[in-house]
């Protein structure tokens, strides 16, 4: 089953030593703004609308945003 790792950009160095660790340093990743935890729902939303198409580019196999 396809997936994919969501990150908010203040662990994005994270993500990239996670996935080096990993042995996959070019791991895909969609990135949203921070903070997520204390948000409303409407501002979760628009962060939802940025995240699908990474999702979407990152299951379909065209990409992510490893590289950011």
């Amino acid at each position: 089953m396809p997936a994919a790792v969501i990150c908010t950009d203040a662990f994005i160095p994270t993500a990239r030593a996670q996935a080096a660790i990993c042995g996959i340093p070019e791991y895909p990743f969609g990135v949203v703004a921070h903070p997520l935890g204390s948000l409303g729902p409407d501002v979760l939303r628009e962060r939802a609308v940025v995240a699908v198409p990474q999702v979407i580019a990152i299951v379909t196999g065209r990409g992510g945003s490893s590289a950011r």
